[in-house]
């Protein structure tokens, strides 16, 4: 009995770890980093010290890594990307950290906690420094011959570490030798935006939905044309782009043209070729997320222009229609923000501000008839809010009445999976469980047995894991007779499977639930969404989401410094689909209609209470 207690309770203490692991990438233990002759002086608690040591990492052997892998760049990325440093040694850190620290010459041992808000002060500080000091401008242009190398580098990136390229029908080596061609025939130095805006066009065709390619150097405000945007706001309805104006009488807004009120072309270019092509960076999201995310880039006529290698006018010709009949206007491009933004989303980002004040008032209620309702904006790390997992406990505790429930996750952009494993017990019935909710590989030419870090802060786990139990691993057996992945992969270049497993709890909600979600719903929100879907209990109502998880990696060029993020990860859905391009798709269709995108009246929520109370 003793024996058995024991056991439990490393059991219990062994789950506790691998709850705290992080999952923020842009989290940080300290406020400020300044440096005293390359050696970093980190701000913890409002007090300068020196950094000895974090975790089982001396001080030297990070930064020794950091100017070997990020060149110029090691002290910022030291000091701004410390989680992506970590990863890149092959790290995953937890949220709280031994730190050794020292102050005049006294070293003692503190627990340091990862944390957005601290990141943010750090960047506040760095900012700072750089706007009081006379900084050397790293180049804008580059040697053809450095080009190439970064170029090969970029080749070598897509090969052994991006999972997604394994996957993916493009010839991305076709187009880096097309680039590589038309560099050589310039016979001049490259400019870097330009190189950074022609590799990500070729990073964007793979589909890697959480990847991108950014030249940190670039100075958006002093660009002439980066900042120009539309006069008017643009928006989707009925799966067309349309244009809008602000109704002065009540914040609300009206067609810019009542009479032709969707957009045709501008300056002689296609709508449609601008949301398909010029908006490469979300050319693979499924059809709404890239229709919406369309409209926000043409929104932006400079910024889309600029990363198109293409020079933006001053004004510009829109043709408007009405489906049949066209109309022509004439625009100045201007740096003031007259864009669109939903109601919706103003109340959203409300929410969030007042989350990262721990308040936690309106999240949930009960609403229409006993009908249970919780807004979780964000995927949040319940380190970084305190208080918020015990809301959620609670939250369940009060809709124990109620005939149903609603799960709002619409415009979420994603985050940790803490959130999703404190809704599963009371989500996942005791008939299912338990549920095999996602599987996932990692790209690597190594033969990993057994857990991996990044993998569990997922909460993933390999087949022979000690996380699983037999029962376990009896539904991962079913579960692998009836999975059909949808495309084919080389299993020498991943790891074997890692698999999320949900369990029932003590007092599962036994009513029907509705998880709410849209096309801006992303990453962990859409972890989220997949993973309950399928349950008999369950109905996922909304848009498609925009799918994505990939277990990011970030490396820099070596020459131009331009910053490479990259998916490790496939990432499976229960019907064989990955999650980049393809989305969740719901259970219940509801479109955002006119007088939702007009004047917020919320008809995607309003609709589906409509179907609960109809439904038995």
């Amino acid at each position: 009995m003793r024996t058995y207690f024991i056991l439990t309770v490393l059991c219990f203490i062994s789950v506790l770890a691998f709850s705290q692991k992080l999952e923020l990438e842009k989290a940080s233990p300290f406020t400020a980093v300044k440096w005293e002759k390359e050696q970093p002086v980190v701000q913890f608690d409002n007090k300068w010290y020196h950094l000895e040591k974090l975790d089982d990492f001396r001080e030297e052997e990070l930064l020794d890594f950091c100017k070997k892998q990020f060149g110029s760049k090691w002290q910022k990325r030291f000091s701004e990307d410390l989680v992506e440093v970590l990863q890149s040694l092959g790290y995953q850190p937890n949220i709280k950290v031994d730190l050794q620290l020292s102050k005049d010459g006294v070293l003692n041992t503190y627990t340091g906690i990862f944390t957005i808000e601290n990141r943010h002060k750090l960047l506040l500080y760095n900012r700072s420094i750089e706007e009081s000091i006379s900084i050397t401008p790293l180049p804008k242009k580059i040697p053809i011959a450095e080009t190439i190398a970064d170029l090969k580098q970029f080749e070598d990136i897509l090969k052994s570490i991006s999972s997604y390229s394994q996957l993916s029908t493009f010839d991305y080596k076709l187009a880096i030798r097309k680039l590589l061609d038309s560099i050589v025939n310039k016979n001049n130095d490259v400019d870097i935006n330009e190189f950074t805006n022609e590799i990500g066009k070729i990073m964007a065709e793979i589909g890697d939905r959480h990847s991108s390619v950014k030249n940190e150097s670039f100075n958006k405000k002093a660009h002439k044309t980066y900042n120009l945007r539309l006069p008017f706001g643009v928006a989707t309805l009925n799966g067309k782009i349309i244009g809008l104006k602000k109704d002065v009488k009540d914040e609300n807004y009206e067609f810019y043209d009542k009479s032709h009120p969707y957009i045709k072309s501008i300056n002689g270019i296609a709508i449609e070729t601008l949301v398909n092509a010029y908006n490469y960076r979300d050319k693979k999201a499924p059809g709404q997320a890239k229709l919406s995310r369309g409209a926000s880039a043409i929104q932006k006529y400079g910024e889309l222009l600029f990363e198109n290698n293409i020079p933006c006018p001053d004004s510009i010709n829109v043709i408007f229609s009405d489906g049949n009949a066209e109309k022509m206007e004439t625009f100045q491009l201007t740096t003031e923000n007259n864009g669109y933004a939903s109601k919706l989303l103003q109340e959203h980002d409300l929410l969030k501000d007042q989350i990262s004040k721990k308040s936690f008032e309106g999240l949930s209620k009960i609403i229409a008839h006993h009908i249970g309702y919780i807004h979780i904006p964000e995927m949040y790390d319940y380190d970084e809010v305190e208080g918020l997992e015990n809301f959620i406990e609670n939250a369940f505790k009060s809709f124990s009445n109620t005939k149903a429930l609603i799960i709002d996750i619409r415009n979420n952009p994603g985050g940790g999976r803490e959130i999703l494993q404190t809704f599963a017990p009371y989500i996942v019935q005791a008939k299912q469980s338990p549920w095999v909710a996602n599987v996932a590989y990692l790209r690597t030419d190594k033969n990993i047995i057994g857990n991996e870090e990044s993998m569990s802060a997922r909460y993933l786990y390999s087949y022979n894991s000690e996380r699983l139990s037999d029962n376990d691993r009896k539904a991962i057996d079913q579960f692998r007779k009836d999975l059909k992945l949808q495309k084919t992969m080389d299993s020498s270049k991943f790891s074997s499977p890692f698999y999320m497993v949900l369990h029932h709890g003590e007092k599962s909600y036994s009513q029907p639930v509705y998880i709410l979600v849209n096309e801006e719903s992303f990453s962990a929100a859409s972890v989220f969404t997949s993973a309950f879907k399928g349950l008999p209990n369950v109905k996922i109502a909304g848009e498609t989401t925009d799918g994505s998880s990939g277990n990011s990696k970030i490396l820099y060029l070596k020459n131009s410094n331009i910053k490479i993020s990259v998916s490790t990860m496939l990432s499976f859905q229960r019907n064989g689909k990955t999650l980049d391009g393809n989305g969740t798709i719901p259970d219940l269709v509801i479109q955002a209609d006119e007088k939702q995108v007009l004047d917020g009246y919320d008809n995607q929520l309003n609709k589906l209470i409509k179907i609960i109370n109809v439904t038995k």
